[in-house]
């Protein structure tokens, strides 16, 4: 069905490729006879060719002038990099759970909430039959959006806890992410991985070197990637199931132990060891100071005395992408003073009267918006204010007990574990 696809999309790119090759015959002619205004002329149609090829399928018009060993390659390739972006994730299709849904699982349960930036690109390894480049980043398979897969950060956390001393058959490792495939157990880990979407995406060039020479061994090699700066949610659900003749002391000092040993490979994991592709030359790598608030969410009722040792840092719209001041509504720069998106000429207006060109980041920017409005905001801004608030029924019950901590970096992760170890095995009621 997939080659159906290709085929399909190939006979709506003729048309494209042979005007794209026939403005190629002129322009060589051109230039033979040094006629500057066909020149120009078949510069031109090849342009308007090239990009409307690429908004049909650039992949694969790419592929057929490279499998022709043709220059016109090169031209696909170009205009697909000035239009690359990254489509983002609906905020209501990022299935992020909510921390105070914490309270309809088992006593001892917690969630992890981590906000990161990226300190070196992020490299992953996509699947495709027809791409561009042999290494593409992975994407959601329905809004192609640049993600990290649940299954992606389990690995990448089980390398890490390998690296700190926790191998496979390490109880602590069993108990966290269950038995490897090859294992005849088949016991699953207590710990569920959300998924991570970005909303950038980029080109990395790397040029690996001959040992002995020390000359480049086949040229400069395109990848795509996540690029520094991007910023990122890591979500872990944690959920402490056992055997049932285990004591609550026991089932205390195991989650304890979990805890720490968790916020310990995270760390590593995240700035040290990284996750993705290529880690062993750094990529895929975060800053130690979180770009927000971080939260652990626990189901107990637990002592709240601990103290920050530096104070976190305030919540911020940039826990949202860059374009939104909330998840239903538009940035201040972007939006209108009713609430509505405005035209992309009151946005470029509005970038010159700041003293700033309107750069190809802000187009991008605002193409995003558009997108979001279309998809769901304008939606949102007409509807806006028609629905009331639900009303806490009389005679409800009261929620379990939750207690929740906040830290700013991911050092002081490892201080909060620390902390709620500590008093998981002081006791307490869960």
């Amino acid at each position: 069905m997939q080659h159906d696809y290709y085929v399909f999309q190939l006979e709506k790119l003729r048309d494209s490729l042979n005007t794209l090759e026939q403005a190629s015959q002129a322009l060589e002619m051109a230039k033979r006879q040094r006629d500057k205004n066909a020149q120009r002329q078949a510069e031109n149609q090849m342009k308007q060719a090239v990009g409307k090829a690429v908004k049909i399928e650039p992949h694969l018009a790419y592929l057929w002038y490279d499998a022709l060993k043709s220059e016109l390659a090169n031209s696909i390739r170009g205009a697909w990099q000035k239009e690359l972006t990254a489509y983002a994730v609906p905020l209501g299709f990022r299935l992020l759970p909510d921390i105070s849904g914490i309270c309809c699982l088992p006593s001892l349960s917690f969630v992890l909430h981590i906000l990161f930036k990226l300190q070196r690109p992020y490299l992953s390894k996509d699947e495709h039959d027809f791409y561009l480049l042999e290494n593409p980043v992975r994407k959601e398979k329905v809004f192609q959006t640049p993600m990290v897969a649940s299954t992606g950060w389990k690995g990448a956390l089980r390398a890490a806890l390998w690296q700190l001393g926790y191998k496979e058959d390490h109880e602590v490792t069993i108990r966290l992410l269950g038995n490897p495939r090859a294992s005849d157990e088949h016991q699953a880990g207590r710990l569920y991985f959300f998924p991570t979407f970005f909303d950038e995406i980029d080109l990395e060039v790397i040029n690996p070197h001959d040992r002995k020479t020390g000359v480049g061994a086949r040229g400069p090699i395109l990848m795509e990637c996540v690029p520094p700066e991007t910023k990122g949610e890591l979500v872990v659900l944690y959920v402490p199931f056992g055997l049932f003749e285990q004591s609550e002391d026991q089932r205390r000092a195991d989650v304890a132990e979990d805890l720490q040993v968790l916020a310990k490979g995270i760390r590593a994991m995240l700035t040290t060891y990284g996750f993705g592709a290529k880690t062993s030359s750094g990529f895929g790598t975060v800053e130690e100071k979180l770009d927000g608030q971080g939260k652990l969410a626990i189901r107990a009722e637990l002592p709240r005395e601990y103290s920050s040792p530096v104070a976190p840092p305030e919540p911020k719209s940039a826990e949202f992408p860059r374009y939104l001041e909330s998840p239903t509504r538009l940035h201040p720069d972007l939006r209108r003073e009713d609430g509505s998106l405005k035209s992309e000429e009151e946005y470029r207006a509005f970038v010159e009267s700041q003293g700033r060109k309107y750069s190809k980041k802000d187009k991008q920017l605002y193409e995003k918006a558009n997108r979001w409005w279309e998809r769901e905001g304008k939606d949102l801004w007409e509807n806006a204010g028609q629905e009331p608030e639900p009303e806490e029924e009389p005679g409800s019950l009261p929620a379990p007990p939750v207690t929740e901590y906040t830290f700013g970096s991911l050092s002081e992760l490892c201080e909060v574990a620390r902390h709620v170890a500590e008093r998981l095995q002081g006791g307490g009621e869960g």
